[in-house]
């Protein structure tokens, strides 16, 4: 009777082992994969490529402003969405909080950004960045054309001009009215689709994604527990395993 009630016991051991096992496998192959591939974050471009699938965004409450800032530089288009700014539909590197104005000097588009002034070529490529050390006034609010095409820039009651070539700010006696102010002008709402569009899938890094699915954070407090419970089922299959084989020597 008691052999009987041993080799029940037996089985019933393998029976859970087992169980375990497969449970266990499937997390740890999880834990596996996303181990190795931030390991090789750098080789795998993680931290460069960024999640675009609607429902991950979603899961992550991502979504785009509502508004944006824009301004024209005559033929071009500079617009400020969220902390992204846009020349053309073309990214600008960097983020922002201002955009105070836009305008085309010679070959390039001069923009006024926080307080500092930027100049892009036409495919939104950044040639300076000119900030109060190069004399660009603290306070900056606006930025327009002189009638000579010098770049002006206006902070409170104060403005400063400079040649596009030169760009050594000085404040002779300018006249507001013969200033060609840079102002804003609504973003057609087709246009603003397509930069939403780009802003959401330039926000979510794929490191972060592997990064909560290799924790189970992607599953929220769900997903932490599930990948503890993965943890305790290695130390029980460590246990039941090492059990078994010490009762199979006896």
């Amino acid at each position: 009777m008691s052999q009987a009630r041993g080799i029940a016991r037996w089985r019933s051991f393998w029976k859970w082992h087992r169980r375990f096992g497969i449970v266990a496998a499937l997390l740890v192959l999880i834990l596996s994969l996303t181990g190795l591939a931030l390991n090789h974050t750098e080789s795998l471009r993680l931290d460069e490529r960024f999640a675009t699938a609607g429902w991950l965004l979603d899961w992550y409450g991502i979504e785009a402003p509502e508004q944006a800032v824009s301004h024209h530089a005559d033929e071009s288009r500079v617009a400020l969405l969220g902390d992204r700014l846009y020349l053309d539909r073309q990214p600008i590197p960097g983020h922002y909080t201002r955009l105070s104005g836009a305008v085309a000097a010679g070959n390039f588009v001069a923009l006024a950004v926080d307080d500092e002034v930027l100049i892009v070529t036409p495919d939104g490529q950044i040639v300076d960045r000119l900030g109060t050390e190069s004399g660009v006034p603290a306070g900056l609010d606006g930025l327009g054309l002189g009638e000579d095409g010098s770049v002006v820039l206006r902070a409170g009651d104060a403005m400063y001009s400079a040649g596009i070539e030169s760009l050594q700010w000085g404040s002779p006696g300018i006249e507001p009215a013969r200033v060609n102010w840079s102002l804003p002008d609504p973003l057609p709402a087709d246009e603003l689709a397509v930069l939403q569009a780009d802003f959401v899938s330039r926000v979510l890094p794929m490191e972060r994604v592997v990064l909560d699915l290799h924790s189970g954070r992607l599953g929220g407090s769900f997903g932490v527990l599930l990948m503890d419970g993965a943890a305790i089922l290695l130390l029980l299959l460590a246990l039941t395993g090492s059990w078994m084989w010490l009762a199979r020597r006896h």
